[in-house]
């Protein structure tokens, strides 16, 4: 690489770093990147199957590490989201992982519960209808 070339390299690189965010949610990762051309990712905490961190000869030089999402349904051996430069990486990571797994236990009692409760509140609805139908039905009947 020519001596030109590496002030730019670290400009861009730089930009890059500096028009990106990471906000963890409470169901989602949502990362915000680029300055012209702005793009969202968004990914489903029960989507992500694992969390990897890099760091090479010239990152630990420079104190960086690069954090990859990988999800389920993913194809091809690229991450989905792949973000170098998240103040704590190892702290970001964990708290994304410490939130999926809350979410994970959270999930199946207060889904299926609610879940429950909305289809008998559903099949209560359905029968007074039915029951409001065969009334109509059987005044039909009786009235010439």
């Amino acid at each position: 690489m020519s001596t030109a070339a590496a002030p730019l390299l670290q400009a861009r690189f730089a930009d890059n770093l500096a028009n990106m965010s990471a906000e963890l949610t409470e169901r989602k990762l949502v990362v915000h990147r680029g300055l012209l051309t702005r793009t969202e990712n968004t990914v489903p905490l029960d989507k992500i199957t694992d969390m990897a961190l890099i760091q090479g000869p010239l990152m630990r030089l420079f104190g960086l590490k690069k954090l990859k999402v990988e999800t389920a349904g993913q194809s091809g051996n690229d991450a989905l989201i792949s973000l170098v430069g998240i103040v704590d990486a190892d702290g970001f990571r964990a708290a994304v992982l410490a939130q999926k797994e809350r979410l994970d236990h959270k999930e199946p009692s207060s889904n299926g519960h609610d879940s429950n409760h909305e289809q008998l509140m559903l099949l209560r609805e359905i029968r007074s209808s039915l029951v409001n139908i065969e009334s109509l039905l059987a005044r039909e009947k009786i009235t010439p």
